[in-house]
C-alpha cells in the first residue's frame, strides 16, 4: 500500500469536520482504516448512559464480541484492550471515547505485513486521535441532541395531556370530543386506526362508540349495542374479560390468547395495543389502537399514554351517560313543567325587582330620586305609565302629591282632605282594585267622586305606618284593553310597605340631624350664661383668621386687626362669699347679657372660664382699640347687675386687649392662642394696678415674638 492509494489527510480531516453524527464518522472511519489496509472493521457506539446492550454499529450488525471484551478491559485499567484472533489474522479494537455514560469503539483486523508497512503505525496512529477527538465531540452533541427531542416529547405530552383533560370535561357533544380526543392521541403516537369500545358484563354487551379504521370497511355504529356473544373471537372482548392491557402483533396475541383467527372481525394488525377504562373497580370499555405496517410498532410509553387517555374518556363517557339520563328525564317532565316553570320565571323576575326596591328604600338619596327609582322598577313589571303617590300632611288635613306620572295630568295639586278616590283608599286603610264599571257602582253611592281623568283600569295601595295609613301609592291605565290583577296588587302592596319604610327612615334621619345639630350647639355653649365657650371658640377662631387675611389682603389694610378684649370682674369672688353662688350666678348672667349687647355682628363673646369673658371683635384700626376698651369698662361701670330679687349690685371690670397679628413683622405669624396669653398678661397688669380699667399689649415694632411671649410667661411686666 502506498501513499496514493489512501485519502489525503487534509481530505480526511475535511469529511470528519463534517460529519454530522456518530453514523457518519463511522462510514468515514470505515473508510480510512480500508484505506489502511485494515479489514473487518467494524465502529460501535451508545450514547445511552452505561447499556452496551443497545448499541448501535456500522456495518449494521452484532455488535463485535471484541467490542465487549474492550470495554470491560478498558473500564478496569483505564486504557484500551488487545485480542489476538486463533485464525491468522489479528482482531484489534481501540476504545475510541468512554466518559462513563456514553462510548465509542473500533474494531478491526490487520495483518502483520500491514502493521509492517513504512509509516503505517504513524498513519494509524494519527488516523485513530482524530477518530476519538472528533468522536467526543459527536458523542456530546447526540447526547444533547437526544436530551432535547426527550425534553421536546415530554412537553409536547404535557401539552397534550392538558389538553385531554380540557377536551373530556367539555360540555361539547359526544361525537366532537371524541372525534378531539382521537386528533390529539394522533400526535403522540400512531393512532390512524383507533376505537372506543362501551363494555357491560351483564347482560354482556359492547358498544363502538367511536371507530376509525383505515382497512376495515365494516363501519360501527356508535349507537347499535352488540351482544358480546357475537363477537367471541375478538381480541378487544378478551382484553375486556381480563380486565389488562394487551399488546402485541394480532397473531401473536391470538396464539398467546388461543383465539382462532376471524376475518368477519376485521383485518390482521401487525401491532394490536388496547387498554380497559375501569371505573370503580369495573371494566366499562376500552381504548384501542392498531397498525397494520410492520415498521410501526407500540412502544411500553405509547401503552402508558393509553392508559391516562383511557381513564379521561371513561370520566366524559360517564359524564355525557349522566347528561343524556338527565335530559330524556327533563324530555319527559317538560310538559308537566311548562306552566311551572313559566311561573317560576315570573317569580324570580319579581324577586329580582323587590330586591332593587328594597335596596334602594334604605340608601341615602333624595325621595324624589327614591320615588323615580321605584316608578322605574314598578314600570318594569307593569303598565305604570300612569303613576302617583299621595300622602296625608302631618294634621290630616291635606294631600300632597310629591311624585306624580300620568298621560294627562304632569302635575297634581294639594287639596283639602275630600271624597276622593284616594281619600277613599287611605280611610278604609286596604288595598282597592277598580275597572269602570266598579268606580261607577262606587260612584253611585256617594262615597267617592272622581277627579281627573276618568281610568279604565285603578289600583291603589294605602302606605302604612304604625298602623295607620299616611299615604297611597296608585297605578291607572286609560286603555280599555289594559286592565290590572291581583298579583299587580300585591306588588304594589309590597312596594307601599317599602315606602313608608322609607319615609319612617327619612323621618327619623331627620329627627337624628335635629338631635344632632342640638347636642353641637349645646358642646359650644356655656349653660349658664348661654354665650359660646372655649370649644365653640376653637372652631371658629380659624375661619375668622382666613376671613381676616383675605379683607387684608383686599383692602391693604395693614392698620386693620382683629381685636382679642379678656374681661375679668373685679372681686367677684366677694359676691358668693357676701351673697352665695345663686347670686354670683345671676351677677354671671347678666354681664354676660351687658357684653353681649356690646358687640356687633361678626362679633362674638366667649364664657372663659369662671368670671372671665373673652370678646372677639372683627378688624378694626389701631387707633379704635383704646376707645373700644373703655367702652366695654364704662359699659360696666354704668350698669347695675342683677344679683337676686331686688337686688342689684354695681361692678367694675378689668380688661386686656391684644391685637392679631401682633408682629406684623415677623414672617411667621403668631397663633390666635398667644394672642389671648398677650391680652390675659394686659389684664392682669391692669388688675396688678388698681382694676377698673384697661391696657393694650402692643410690642414694639422691632420686638420678637419669641422673646415677649417668653417673657409674658415668666410673669414679667409689659
Amino acid at each position: 500500500m502506498t501513499a496514493d492509494d489512501s485519502p489525503k489527510a487534509d481530505d480526511f480531516l475535511r469529511e470528519l469536520l463534517r460529519a454530522h453524527d456518530m453514523l457518519d464518522l463511522a462510514r468515514i472511519a470505515v473508510r480510512q482504516l480500508h484505506a489502511l489496509g485494515c479489514h473487518r472493521v467494524q465502529v460501535a457506539w451508545n450514547t445511552e448512559h452505561d447499556h452496551e446492550g443497545n448499541a448501535r454499529t456500522f456495518p449494521h450488525g452484532v455488535i463485535h464480541p471484541v467490542v465487549a471484551a474492550l470495554l470491560a478491559s478498558a473500564r478496569r485499567q483505564g486504557e484500551a484492550g488487545r485480542r489476538i484472533a486463533t485464525d491468522e489474522h489479528d482482531d484489534c479494537a481501540c476504545l475510541l471515547s468512554d466518559d462513563g455514560r456514553q462510548w465509542a469503539a473500533l474494531v478491526y483486523g490487520c495483518t502483520e505485513a500491514t502493521r509492517a508497512a513504512p509509516e503505517w503505525p504513524q498513519r494509524w496512529q494519527q488516523t485513530i486521535d482524530l477518530l476519538a477527538a472528533r468522536s467526543d465531540v459527536l458523542l456530546e452533541t447526540e447526547r444533547l441532541r437526544g436530551q432535547i427531542e426527550r425534553l421536546q416529547r415530554a412537553e409536547r405530552l404535557q401539552r397534550s395531556l392538558f389538553a385531554i383533560s380540557d377536551c373530556a370535561s367539555s360540555d361539547r357533544p359526544t361525537a366532537e370530543v371524541l372525534l378531539e380526543l382521537h386528533q390529539i392521541v394522533g400526535r403522540l403516537m400512531y393512532a390512524r386506526n383507533f376505537f372506543i369500545v362501551r363494555y357491560q358484563r351483564a347482560p354482556e354487551t359492547m358498544q363502538f362508540v367511536y371507530f376509525a379504521d383505515s382497512l376495515d370497511r365494516n363501519r360501527r355504529d356508535p349507537d347499535t349495542i352488540i351482544p358480546a356473544p357475537t363477537l367471541g373471537n375478538s381480541l378487544t372482548l378478551a382484553m375486556l374479560r381480563q380486565g389488562l392491557p394487551l399488546h402485541g402483533s394480532g397473531n401473536a396475541l391470538r396464539e398467546q390468547l388461543k383465539l382462532p383467527r376471524d376475518e368477519h372481525i376485521g383485518p390482521r394488525s401487525e401491532d394490536w395495543l388496547g387498554v380497559p377504562m375501569i371505573d370503580h373497580g369495573q371494566v366499562r370499555g376500552a381504548v384501542v389502537v392498531q397498525s397494520y405496517e410492520p415498521a410501526i410498532r407500540y412502544s411500553y410509553d405509547d401503552q402508558t399514554l393509553l392508559a391516562y387517555l383511557a381513564q379521561n374518556i371513561m370520566t366524559a363517557l360517564a359524564r355525557r351517560e349522566a347528561a343524556q339520563e338527565l335530559e330524556r328525564r327533563v324530555v319527559e317532565r317538560t310538559a308537566a313543567l311548562t306552566a311551572e316553570v313559566a311561573e317560576r320565571q315570573r317569580g324570580e323576575r319579581l324577586q329580582a325587582a323587590l330586591f332593587q326596591i328594597a335596596e334602594v328604600a334604605t340608601g341615602d338619596g333624595s325621595m324624589e330620586s327614591f320615588y323615580r327609582t321605584i316608578h322605574r322598577i314598578v314600570g318594569e313589571l307593569l303598565d305604570a305609565r300612569n303613576f302617583f303617590i299621595a300622602l296625608l300632611s302631618d294634621d290630616g288635613s291635606e294631600l300632597h302629591f310629591p311624585f306624580v306620572v300620568d298621560e294627562f295630568h304632569q302635575t297634581v295639586e294639594s287639596r283639602k282632605v275630600g271624597r276622593g278616590l284616594s281619600e277613599f283608599v287611605i280611610g278604609r286603610g286596604r288595598p282597592l282594585l277598580l275597572d269602570a264599571g266598579m268606580f261607577a257602582q262606587l260612584a253611585a253611592s256617594d262615597e267617592v267622586e272622581w277627579i281627573g281623568a276618568v281610568a279604565s283600569s285603578w289600583l291603589g295601595v294605602p302606605l302604612i305606618r304604625e298602623g295607620s295609613a299616611i299615604g297611597l301609592i296608585a297605578v291607572q291605565s286609560y286603555a280599555p284593553d289594559h286592565s290590572y290583577t291581583a298579583r299587580d296588587e300585591e306588588l304594589l302592596g309590597f312596594v307601599s310597605r317599602h315606602i313608608a319604610n322609607a319615609l319612617e327612615h327619612r323621618r327619623n334621619a331627620q329627627s337624628l340631624r335635629a338631635a344632632n345639630l342640638r347636642l353641637e350647639r349645646a358642646s359650644r355653649t356655656d349653660p349658664l350664661t348661654g354665650l359660646h365657650n372655649r370649644r365653640y371658640l376653637g372652631g371658629q377662631v380659624p375661619h375668622d383668621l382666613a376671613w381676616y387675611e383675605r379683607e387684608r389682603q383686599r383692602h391693604h389694610g395693614d392698620d386693620l386687626r382683629l381685636v382679642f378684649a379678656v374681661v375679668d370682674i373685679d372681686h367677684f369672688k366677694r359676691i358668693n362669699d357676701h351673697h352665695g353662688h345663686g347670686a354670683g350666678d345671676r351677677v354671671l348672667q347678666s354681664f354676660a347679657a351687658v357684653l353681649t349687647a356690646l358687640v356687633q355682628s361678626g362679633d362674638y363673646v366667649v364664657r372663659w372660664g369662671g368670671e372671665e369673658f373673652l370678646l372677639v371683635f372683627r378688624p378694626m384700626r389701631m387707633g379704635d382699640v383704646a376707645a373700644l376698651g373703655e367702652r366695654i369698662r364704662s359699659r360696666v361701670a354704668e350698669h347695675a347687675m342683677e344679683a337676686g330679687e331686688e337686688m342689684k349690685l354695681a361692678l367694675t371690670c378689668s380688661i386686656g386687649l391684644a391685637e392679631h397679628p401682633g408682629f406684623p413683622a415677623t414672617p411667621e405669624a403668631p397663633g390666635w392662642e398667644q394672642t389671648v396669653e398677650m391680652a390675659d398678661a394686659a389684664l392682669y397688669w391692669v388688675k396688678n394696678h388698681g382694676r377698673n380699667g384697661w391696657a393694650i399689649l402692643r410690642p414694639r415694632p422691632d420686638a420678637k415674638r419669641g422673646e415677649v411671649m417668653d417673657a409674658l410667661r415668666a410673669g414679667s411686666q409689659a
